[in-house]
């Protein structure tokens, strides 16, 4: 049996104000691509199909015209459960009678210990909830922990599961010692999200979405997909794709990883805000979406503006002049000039001097802010 495994699409996604539908688009039916070479059994999408819980019509337009050409064209079975992004009733609507073409929505708990039989391979899935949602399902009080909570849901699966037969767990949820990055909302403020891999010991697979690489964790039963496109500068230089799962018997599930490439990646720049201007700094490609970490530019009107101009896709700035350097020294300020203890400021942050402009600058500022005080 083939299985591709995919999740965290995260249709809708906003970075900086700026809208990733397009690229999105554009690697879905780069998967679509690929689905049509590998011709899988089914696929498994692991939570966060959309960015919020209430998505654009254009976001769910995209939704449905991919579920559409991979589970009614392609004729492929599909299990999606929901993850912390989406909102379950939104995501649930139409379940009842979208199984009939072999499409499984699952987001609730009740279905958790009903598995999805496909070639006598029996599909569990864990839908994303909140450790209140789990305790109030269980009605027990105890529970105040996601360790509990996935603890209990596991429990509660194992009276049912047949251990003679291939068990495999589709969730969304963190691994302990998982890797992770910016754009994965936590799933609880206050609580420790993780939750240890040895509650899974009953499954012979775990295909989990959450985390955003896909070899946040090294584990011979557990998988996390990945994201289909990086979605913060936190996830710079991650592969991105999907995961093939080629299953011979109980004892013979192979993984492999498929990297999809993007229409424009996330790149990092870091350099002279001149050099960057004048286009002497390298970059991968001059349509991606670039956080530029630059020097010398505290004498530029709007530096991103320009760097706009010749980098439309300029999502993020930062001034690396003034970027911690060391141990910050202690002035005697009752002592010092205010030039002087603005001068001995800037040093101790940047180990430079401040230039004959820069120095000019500072003192026409305070000249204005004295004359404001008199």
């Amino acid at each position: 049996m083939k299985i591709i495994h995919t999740g965290d699409w995260h249709l809708g996604k906003i970075l900086n104000g700026k809208q990733f539908l397009e690229d999105q688009e554009y690697i879905l039916d780069k998967l679509i691509h690929k689905l049509e070479e590998e011709k899988p059994d089914l696929l498994v999408i692991s939570g966060d199909i959309y960015d919020t819980s209430y998505p654009s019509k254009e976001t769910i337009k995209l939704f449905e015209k991919v579920i559409g050409l991979i589970n009614i064209e392609m004729g492929i079975p599909t299990i999606i459960t929901n993850g912390n992004h989406d909102g379950r009733e939104r995501l649930n609507y139409g379940a009842t009678w979208f199984q009939y073409s072999k499409l499984y929505i699952r987001t609730q708990l009740e279905c958790m210990d009903k598995p999805i039989t496909f070639n006598n391979v029996n599909f569990y899935t864990l839908p994303f909830a909140t450790i209140s949602e789990i305790k109030e399902f269980f009605d027990d009080e105890e529970i105040k922990t996601y360790e509990q909570a996935t603890h209990k849901c596991i429990e509660y699966i194992g009276e049912k599961l047949n251990p003679e037969s291939i068990n495999i767990l589709i969730g969304h949820l963190t691994i302990n010692g998982g890797k992770t990055s910016d754009s994965e909302r936590p799933l609880t403020i206050g609580t420790v999200e993780s939750v240890n891999k040895s509650n899974f010991n009953i499954f012979d697979r775990v295909l989990l979405g959450h985390l955003h690489h896909p070899f946040s964790i090294q584990d011979d039963v557990i998988d996390y997909s990945g994201s289909l496109l990086q979605y913060s500068f936190s996830e710079v230089n991650q592969p991105k794709g999907y995961k093939q799962i080629i299953i011979d018997s109980k004892d013979s599930i192979k993984t492999k990883f498929i990297q999809l490439t993007p229409m424009r990646e996330l790149e990092e720049v870091k350099g002279d805000y001149q050099e960057v201007i004048q286009g002497d700094l390298p970059v991968k490609n001059r349509d991606n979406y670039f956080h530029f970490k630059l020097e010398n530019m505290s004498h530029v009107t709007d530096p991103i503006m320009h760097l706009k101009q010749i980098y439309p896709n300029t999502l993020a700035l930062s001034n690396l002049t003034f970027e911690y350097k060391g141990d910050f020294q202690r002035v005697e300020l009752e002592q010092e000039e205010d030039a002087t203890i603005v001068r001995k400021f800037y040093n101790s942050i940047t180990d430079k001097e401040l230039t004959d402009y820069q120095a000019k600058k500072i003192d026409d500022l305070l000249n204005k802010i004295l004359n404001k005080e008199a």
